[in-house]
């Protein structure tokens, strides 16, 4: 596992959003983005 630290670039990434559309970091270049990961609710963690 890495760390990004602030002010870094992010690595690349893909993910299925939750209506089921896939999202990559890079249709964000060039804008401000914010990326957050939140625990799924009743999972334990």
């Amino acid at each position: 596992m890495s760390i990004v630290q602030p002010g870094s670039k992010a690595p690349e990434l893909s993910l299925n959003s939750h209506t089921d559309k896939k999202l990559a970091l890079a249709d964000f270049r060039g804008r401000a983005t914010v990326v957050s990961f939140l625990p799924f609710a009743f999972t334990g963690g």
